[in-house]
C-alpha cells in the first residue's frame, strides 16, 4: 500500500492551517505528483516512448498530476478532521458545534468563548453532557463549563415539600442557577457574556418543559467585630425648631486661617460641628477669596499624640502637658472645670500645635465647660478645621468666610419687617 500512488503522505501538522501552506505541503503535493507521473509512463502504450518531461503529452500529464496529488493531499487533511481533537478551527462549529446546538441559527445563538483550544475542550464537553440527558447534574455542569465561579442548581420543586416553604405546587417545573464568585463577593468576569452563554448552553442541557431563574450571589462577610456603647445628645435639629423656626444658613466668621498644607482651613473661635461633607466654604477676603467644597470636618489634624505637650488657655490662664488620646485632651493634674465659656486652648509645638475650642468635660461629674464645676482631667474640643477639596495659598488668621450647615429650614435668609416678635415670647 505504500507505493500505490492512491495515497499521498499524511501531514504532521495537526491541525493543519487552511487554507494549507508551508514547506511541508509543497513537500508532500510535489512527491505525490513524482509518484503519480511515474505510474503514468509505466502504463504508456509503447507508441508513448519519451521517459522525461519533455514532448507536450507529459506536460499534459505533469498538469494533470499536480492538481490530483493537491486533492489527495487535501482529502487526508479533511479526512482527519473527523477526529474531534484534531479537527481545524476554521470546521469546528460546522462539523461539531451543529451537533451540539443545531438550532443554532444566528450570531446571538452561539456561545462566545476565546480560544481554539477553550473553544474545543467546551464542544466535546457538551457533547458527554448531552449524552447524560437533561439531569440536574449534568445542567450545573454544562452552567459552569465557561466560568471559574461556583455554580449552584436548586430545584424548586424539592424545597416545596419543606414545610413553611415559600415554594409551592407553581414551582414545579422551575429551577435557579446560583453563581457564586470568590465566595460571593465578586461578579464573575464579563458577567452579561456569561449570563448569554449559560442561557445557550441550558437552551441544549436542559429538560424542554422547565424554566430557571439565573442569579449572581453575593454574601455578606464579617470579621471580627467590635464595638463600643456611645450615646450623641447632639440633637441640634430640635434645638433649632424650638429657638428658630426660620433654620439657619450658614457659619459666619472673620478669622479664618489657612494652614500650612493649604488644603486645610481653620477658625479657633468657632464649632464646625454641623457642617458636613459637601457645604460649601466661601471666603469673603484674601488671596483665596471664592468657593471651596468642604471634604472632611476635623479635630486635631495632626491625629493622637501621646507625647504630654505644654499648652496655654484663654481668657482664664489654664497651663499644664496635655496629650491627645482618641480624640480627647488628657492632663490629669488639670482640672478642666476650671475653664471658662469659650475658653481657646493653645499648643506651641507638635503635631497638633495651634488653638482649639473646648467643649465638654468627661467623667461622672461632667458637662459643658463652663457651665460645670468638674472636677475632669480630660475635654473634648470642638471641630474647627475644614479639609477643602482644592488647594489654597497659605494665610494667617484673618480671612473673612461663610460655611453653609446642615440644619432644618430654609437655607435663604428672609427679611420681615413691620412684624411685633412679642408674641414669640412667653409672658
Amino acid at each position: 500500500m505504500a507505493d500505490n500512488p492512491l495515497i499521498s503522505r499524511e501531514l504532521t501538522q495537526n491541525p493543519s492551517p487552511s487554507p494549507e501552506v508551508g514547506q511541508e505541503f509543497i513537500l508532500r503535493v510535489s512527491e505525490q505528483t513524482e509518484r503519480i507521473m511515474a505510474w503514468f509512463l509505466k502504463v504508456l502504450p509503447s507508441n508513448y516512448v519519451a521517459q522525461i518531461k519533455g514532448p507536450f503529452y507529459s506536460l499534459q500529464f505533469q498538469a494533470a498530476a499536480e492538481q490530483i496529488a493537491n486533492f489527495q493531499v487535501l482529502g487526508q487533511e479533511v479526512y482527519k478532521d473527523s477526529d474531534y481533537d484534531y479537527t481545524r478551527p476554521e470546521y469546528l462549529w460546522e462539523i461539531l458545534g451543529t451537533l451540539v446546538f443545531p438550532d443554532a441559527v444566528k450570531r446571538r445563538d452561539v456561545p462566545t468563548v476565546d480560544g481554539d483550544t477553550e473553544y474545543r475542550t467546551f464542544l466535546q464537553n457538551m457533547v458527554l453532557l448531552l449524552l447524560k440527558g437533561a439531569t440536574p447534574e449534568a445542567v450545573e455542569e454544562g452552567a459552569g463549563l465557561l466560568t471559574d465561579a461556583t455554580v449552584t442548581v436548586v430545584e424548586k420543586f424539592l424545597g416545596s415539600r419543606d414545610v413553611g416553604s415559600a415554594w409551592d405546587l407553581d414551582d414545579q417545573f422551575t429551577f435557579e442557577v446560583n453563581v457564586e464568585q470568590d465566595g460571593g463577593t465578586a461578579f464573575p468576569d464579563d458577567p452579561f457574556t456569561l449570563q448569554e452563554n449559560v442561557r445557550i448552553i441550558l437552551r441544549a442541557l436542559k429538560p424542554a418543559h422547565t424554566l430557571y431563574d439565573y442569579r449572581h450571589v453575593f454574601r455578606e462577610a464579617f470579621g471580627e467585630i467590635e464595638a463600643e456603647l456611645s450615646w450623641s445628645m447632639g440633637a441640634y435639629y430640635y434645638d433649632d425648631m424650638r429657638k428658630f423656626c426660620q433654620g439657619a444658613k450658614a457659619i459666619v466668621g472673620a478669622a479664618g486661617e489657612t494652614m500650612s498644607t493649604r488644603t486645610l482651613f481653620r477658625d479657633s473661635t468657632r464649632s464646625f460641628n454641623s457642617v458636613v461633607m459637601g457645604a460649601v466654604l466661601t471666603i469673603t477676603s484674601g488671596s483665596n477669596a471664592g468657593q471651596h467644597q468642604v471634604r472632611e470636618v476635623w479635630t486635631f489634624p495632626g491625629g493622637d499624640d501621646s507625647t504630654a505637650r505644654a499648652y496655654t488657655t484663654a481668657p482664664t490662664g489654664l497651663t499644664g502637658f496635655a496629650s491627645v488620646t482618641s480624640g480627647v485632651l488628657v492632663d490629669t493634674s488639670q482640672n478642666w472645670g476650671l475653664a471658662a465659656k469659650g475658653e481657646v486652648l493653645t499648643f506651641t509645638v507638635g503635631s497638633n500645635a495651634g488653638s482649639y475650642l473646648l467643649a465638654d468635660i468627661l467623667g461622672p461629674t461632667g458637662g459643658p465647660v463652663g457651665v460645670v464645676a468638674g472636677p475632669g482631667t480630660q475635654v473634648t474640643v470642638e471641630p474647627s478645621v475644614l479639609r477643602v477639596q482644592r488647594r489654597m495659598n497659605v494665610a494667617a488668621t484673618g480671612q473673612g468666610y461663610s460655611v453653609d450647615v446642615d440644619r432644618l429650614g430654609v437655607r435663604e435668609p428672609q427679611t420681615i419687617l413691620d412684624e411685633d416678635v412679642a408674641a414669640q415670647f412667653l409672658p
